[in-house]
């Protein structure tokens, strides 16, 4: 070979392997560079993605670490994020970054108290990090049904960012879960003006628009969606739904029919199935899926009211009615929560018997964890309401930490 052919090579072999060992790092930063557009564009779920590739080359780096924590609980991950604050504190220890981190991922999951003024500090003295704070502190007031601090943060932050499509959606799931459904759907729809996207503001949408009788508005935007997801099962039975209430019973079951056979123990699409063989007039082919949706889903008032009908459509009167009271129990505590979350804790918010009921509420609706944070705050406000002692012992036995549970057990004054 003659030399300058070997030289040629020599340095297309250096040349390549130089490439090589640069490419990883090439790829990482594109999706260092992905994940932040994605987080300006308050697009979470598409920035824990890329910065997950990004964490498999520069998985060492603190900053790469910060960004996927915050990525995890704007997505509603509070565990993901705390993993990610860990693998960055093995780097850098505690410092003010992960402080602030420590204190948004907290507030995003409903773990307030101490943490609200701490926020509130960090914004008074950064002004800048105003949205942050409350986008994580409207995150964790909806997971714990504190619709008015919500709203009143994602107020302040629409006065001076009318169009962010973040704000609007979280004040949209706010007057949502205050029994606003018309002025929740108002938002959503502005929000989809901005950004026709975002796949998860269109369903809450459709869900609005059903939850108010426009099944015809809400297929359009299910119909959207399914083109986008064939295979959501969620999205199959809110579709069939709204054509069974349209009066397209056949549609309605040609959707079931595959989500059931993948998943027979479906509870909402059991519960559509069964509404769709009530419109049609068969109440007895309604009351098997509908027994079983019931079962499925304890604390789905819908399931249970349907339950009922079927029952009572076949002249089945002594089990209708306990099946009815039994739906009426479900009803009486969704409402007396709405009362509780949207007038009586505005009016006395360091009322401890009013903490304790909203917890024991939320137990016996099937929501231990968001529970547990009501009857914390109960004892903040009380620490010796035995009362709350005594459910946070059951709760705690439920879950298996007998030293908690015996703990407030002998503060609650029970024995063992």
């Amino acid at each position: 070979m003659p030399r300058f052919t070997r030289r040629r090579a020599k340095w297309l072999a250096v040349a390549l392997a130089l490439l090589a060992a640069a490419a990883p790092n090439v790829w990482a930063w594109a999706q260092l560079r992905s994940g932040r557009a994605a987080l300006e564009a308050h697009r979470p779920d598409a920035a824990r993605r890329a910065l997950e590739g990004c964490a498999r080359v520069w998985g060492f780096r603190p900053s790469v670490r910060l960004l996927a924590c915050r990525a995890a609980w704007q997505s509603g991950d509070p565990e993901g994020a705390i993993r990610e604050l860990r693998a960055a504190q093995r780097r850098t220890g505690a410092t003010a970054d992960t402080a602030l981190e420590w204190a948004l991922t907290a507030a995003s999951a409903g773990e307030l108290g101490e943490t609200e003024q701490f926020l509130q500090q960090q914004m008074d003295a950064r002004p800048d990090l105003a949205p942050l704070a409350w986008e994580a502190l409207a995150l964790g007031y909806l997971r714990v049904y504190r619709t008015r601090d919500a709203m009143t943060g994602l107020n302040f932050w629409l006065a001076r960012d009318p169009d962010n499509v973040r704000a609007l959606d979280l004040r949209g799931q706010t007057y949502v879960v205050g029994k606003g459904v018309v002025r929740g759907c108002e938002d959503y729809r502005r929000v989809l003006e901005r950004d026709p996207a975002r796949a998860d503001t269109r369903r809450r949408l459709a869900d609005g628009l059903i939850a108010l009788g426009g099944y015809e508005e809400a297929v359009t935007h299910l119909e959207l969606l399914r083109r986008a997801d064939p295979t959501d099962a969620g999205l199959a039975a809110r579709l069939a739904r709204c054509y069974a209430l349209l009066g397209r019973g056949d549609e309605a079951r040609a959707l079931l029919a595959p989500v059931l056979a993948a998943h027979p123990d479906d509870g909402p699409a059991l519960r559509t199935l069964g509404q769709v063989e009530l419109v049609t007039g068969r109440a007895g082919a309604a009351e098997a899926p509908l027994r079983r949706a019931a079962a499925l889903l304890p604390n789905d008032y819908h399931a249970q009211q349907l339950f009922f009908q079927a029952l009572q459509q076949q002249g089945k009167t002594d089990e209708a009615r306990a099946q009815l009271k039994g739906a009426e129990a479900v009803r009486e505590r969704a409402e007396r929560v709405g009362e509780l979350t949207s007038r009586r804790l505005a009016e006395n918010p360091l009322d401890p018997a009013l903490h304790f009921e909203m917890g024991k509420l939320l137990l016996e609706s099937g929501t231990p964890d968001v529970a547990e944070q009501w009857l914390l705050t109960a004892l903040r406000l009380d620490p010796g309401h035995r009362a709350a002692h005594a459910a946070l012992a059951g709760l705690y036995a439920a879950r298996g930490d007998a030293a908690r549970a015996d703990r407030h057990r002998a503060l609650a004054g029970a024995k063992p």
